[in-house]
């Protein structure tokens, strides 16, 4: 079927700004220029029925004013154009942060779930270099997530927004074996492509890593296919390899999957059939299924034989309370050792995820807290041990267990200054 492209304006708001931070891409606002990809990855998410975009890989929209929004919606939000990060408008007290309570936002997402922003469309319409011209204007850190090399062509323009603020480059990659890719992202850029853009992003100082997400069941998560991948990306020197199972959500995400499952893997048709049989509204397998594999934890464990941090460092701006975010960071990243590696009961994961979000949202310095307050904030007792751990020492013991300290942050800022 041939791919149509529809050029519209943007309806409403072309920033999603989130009430709290990713804890995975660390995250708090990000925009679609396009809906719909031409990537027609079979497992891709953003083919749910809830995101409504019929047609998905064949009928693309296009948001020819995105840039125009962008600018606009920046100004709204008190951003100007100046020769420092803008991050100073969000600081407590100021009037854009009493106006706008949650709009904290300090690092920007350029793409999101439901597409890709270096897909075909691209080559014509352009609409993400202009989104990158906006962000270099503004001076704001960016984050963008593809499995396109021609993010190249845009080489330029990251390296300034990553010289003046911050740019990462992730680039999605699940399979060394190019031929098991293009029966599941058959659009998307060859992996000798993106392991080369990958390599010439690093050479370029650009911070980047591999998204290994979703690991396929049964297909990808094989220990040659992971130790390969991660293998390569120390070589070419990612600053970090994310991995993550797959998600299939009930309806056309889940069909389209299995289908293709049938008809080139008929063998793991039962493996899929049982593993998503719950028909969980988010995609997430049965966990009381009798497969055993945990891909994100073979990959942790060839990560830390390699080096190589499987949590992305968190780009800490300046002008925020950098203990908070410090504090944060690393109950969230627990959060995702005890999902993934140590398998850890959901109500732990949740108490540790609600106490990081409660100190990133704090006004005042989480070390400036009496006692009494620090245990109002944090009732678990286990948590509090934690964060008095982290500020009494500036390292957690818990943490060092997964992953070593300096490998959590972009620059790796200290607690002290």
């Amino acid at each position: 079927m041939p791919v149509q492209y529809q050029e519209v304006r943007t309806s409403g708001k072309i920033l999603n700004v989130y009430e709290n931070p990713d804890s995975w891409f660390w995250v708090s606002a990000s925009l679609n220029p396009y809906r719909g990809c031409e990537h027609n990855c079979r497992y891709c998410d953003g083919k749910a029925e809830w995101y409504r975009i019929d047609n998905f890989a064949s009928h693309i929209r296009v948001k020819t004013d995105s840039h125009r929004k962008f600018e606009k919606e920046l100004l709204s939000l008190g951003y100007i154009p100046k020769e420092r990060p803008s991050l100073d408008n969000f600081l407590p007290g100021s009037s854009v942060q009493e106006t706008h309570p949650r709009r904290n936002i300090t690092l920007f997402a350029i793409g999101g779930g439901v597409c890709d922003v270096y897909q075909q469309a691209e080559e014509r319409y352009r609409i993400t270099r202009k989104l990158l011209h906006v962000a270099n204007k503004f001076m704001i850190p960016i984050s963008i997530l593809t499995k396109s090399d021609m993010v190249l062509r845009d080489l330029k323009i990251i390296q300034k927004i990553n010289t003046k603020s911050y740019a990462n480059v992730s680039i999605s990659i699940t399979q060394i074996d190019d031929e098991v890719r293009k029966i599941f992202e058959p659009r998307s850029s060859s992996i000798e492509k993106r392991f080369n853009a990958l390599k010439l992003l690093r050479k370029n100082d650009i911070p980047g890593g591999i998204m290994l997400m979703p690991i396929l069941p049964g297909i990808g998560d094989t220990e040659e296919n992971l130790r390969d991948i991660v293998k390569t990306g120390k070589k070419i020197g990612v600053n970090f390899i994310l991995p993550a199972g797959l998600t299939l959500k009930p309806g056309r995400n889940k069909d389209e999957m299995l289908t293709s499952i049938q008809k080139k893997f008929p063998d793991l048709v039962p493996l899929y059939t049982d593993l998503y049989s719950n028909n969980n509204k988010y995609g997430i397998p049965r966990h009381d299924s009798n497969f055993s594999r945990n891909g994100a934890k073979i990959v942790h464990e060839f990560c830390h034989r390699y080096g190589i941090p499987d949590r992305i460092p968190r780009y800490i701006p300046p002008n925020v309370m950098k203990i908070n975010y410090i504090v944060s960071t690393i109950l969230f990243n627990l959060t995702y050792y005890y999902q993934y590696v140590s398998e850890y009961t959901w109500q732990k994961i949740n108490d540790f995820s609600k106490a990081a979000r409660n100190i990133e949202q704090l006004s005042q310095s989480v070390d400036s807290l009496a006692k009494k307050d620090l245990k109002r904030l944090i009732s678990n007792e286990t948590i509090l041990e934690v964060v008095q751990e982290i500020l009494q020492t500036g390292n957690s013991t818990e943490l060092s267990q997964y992953q070593k300290l300096d490998q959590i942050f972009v620059g790796n800022p200290s607690i002290d200054n």
